[in-house]
């Protein structure tokens, strides 16, 4: 998140209708999503990810961060945990761990977070497109695929 941001905090209860909600998109869908026990920073996991695109693999990186995150409850914060799902998605673990280091491609994270913050982009999900753009602060705002594809 942009170091400036300033999201709308969660109203009161939010948690425990977060949780009902999930349980009832699982219940209609039969998709399981377990958020995460606690916040962690997924700065490195980013800066990975630009590695992951220049070699041709974010497809493969992305789905593994996306499972380590809300099927696993891992954490990316932790580089050893990085270095492992990078090697399950193709990249070579030690190449992986140099770039997550280097500045490189900790500018490029860094630009994309100026972009948000200069935008004003204080929460995820947010979606940007051409004829407008939807920024989610609580999951009851959630768009529809309709309405994504309005803006886009």
């Amino acid at each position: 998140m942009p170091k400036g941001a300033n999201p709308p905090a969660k109203p009161e209860g939010y948690k425990k209708q977060a949780k009902q909600f999930l349980q009832q998109f699982e219940s209609d869908t039969g998709i399981k999503i377990r958020p995460p026990s606690e916040k962690r920073d997924t700065y490195l996991a980013h800066v990975g990810a630009k590695f992951a695109r220049e070699k041709g693999m974010f497809d493969a990186y992305h789905q593994r961060i996306f499972e380590a995150v809300w099927k696993h409850d891992e954490d990316i914060a932790d580089t050893e945990v990085l270095c492992a799902i990078a090697k399950e998605a193709g990249l070579q673990p030690q190449e992986f761990e140099q770039a997550i280091h280097a500045e490189t491609y900790k500018a490029m994270v860094d630009a994309d977070f100026q972009l948000a913050e200069d935008w004003n982009i204080w929460t995820i999900p947010s979606y940007i497109g051409s004829n407008g753009e939807i920024q989610v602060h609580h999951f009851e705002d959630a768009p529809s695929i309709e309405e994504l594809k309005k803006i886009l």
